[in-house]
């Protein structure tokens, strides 16, 4: 049980940094969490276009945090992490899309 539960406080992270960094690049007044979500849905790369960063954000501010909790909480050799954090990763986006008004609270309040 304290598996899952740290499993979601991660993707929650992930969800809350990605939302973050999208309102310093986007337009704070819109609905970041849904845009972000659009863009990455079904493909996370499609992030670098949106925030026209040739991919630190998506790296940077949400698969590396899924990438460190695999490693260190699993204790996965890099290349296990790296296949591990991009499921880790699909999973948060699709958090974020059933989660979006969350997020937009979360954010904005």
């Amino acid at each position: 049980m304290a598996r899952k539960n740290r499993k979601h406080d991660i993707i929650i992270d992930m969800d809350e940094f990605i939302v973050t960094y999208a309102a310093t690049l986007l337009d704070p007044k819109k609905n970041l969490s849904q845009i972000v979500y659009d863009a990455a849905k079904d493909d996370i790369t499609k992030l670098d276009d949106l925030f026209k960063d040739n991919g630190f954000g998506r790296q940077n501010k949400f698969f590396n945090i899924g990438e460190g909790f695999v490693r260190d909480y699993d204790g996965l050799d890099a290349e296990e992490a790296k296949t591990r954090a991009t499921q880790l990763a699909n999973e948060a986006i699709d958090y974020l899309g059933k989660n979006t008004a969350y997020f937009e609270r979360w954010r904005t309040d």
